[in-house]
């Protein structure tokens, strides 16, 4: 009886390191459509194309590159830890991040690809997905 409480416990011990560690794993998501929503009217504009490619936990502070589709790179630098959640039933991770010009947004990240991200900023959104 003691030894399966001492194997159940380790077992429950080894699932949360794992599962704690998998959001410090380095990972790429790649989408080829971005919108942008207008806070003015608050609509979406229409989706245009372009590939866009993210890498997450890129270095020892786990921030955030972003390999634009104008050939251009830029770090975010993550601010929080992770926080997950669902919406609509889909599941998500967000963090806070600072982005090049120094302002603080929200990035969060859904694991349905077709809904892809969405960088956040108190007026301004831009959601980049893989349709």
């Amino acid at each position: 009886m003691m030894m399966n409480i001492k194997v159940l416990f380790i077992s429950v011990l080894l699932f949360l390191a794992a599962s704690m560690g998998f959001s410090q794993d380095k990972f790429r998501r790649d989408y080829n459509y971005i919108a942008v929503f207008d806070s003015g009217i608050e609509t979406w504009g229409e989706w245009q194309s372009g590939d866009n490619t993210f890498v997450f936990n890129v270095n020892e502070r786990n921030d955030v590159a972003h390999l634009k589709a104008n050939g251009e790179t830029v770090i975010y630098k993550r601010l929080s830890g992770v926080e997950e959640g669902y919406t609509d039933s889909h599941h998500y991770q967000i963090i806070s991040a600072l982005d090049e010009e120094g302002d603080v947004f929200r990035f969060q990240i859904f694991d349905d690809p077709s809904i892809g991200l969405k960088m956040m900023w108190s007026n301004f959104i831009i959601q980049f997905a893989s349709l």
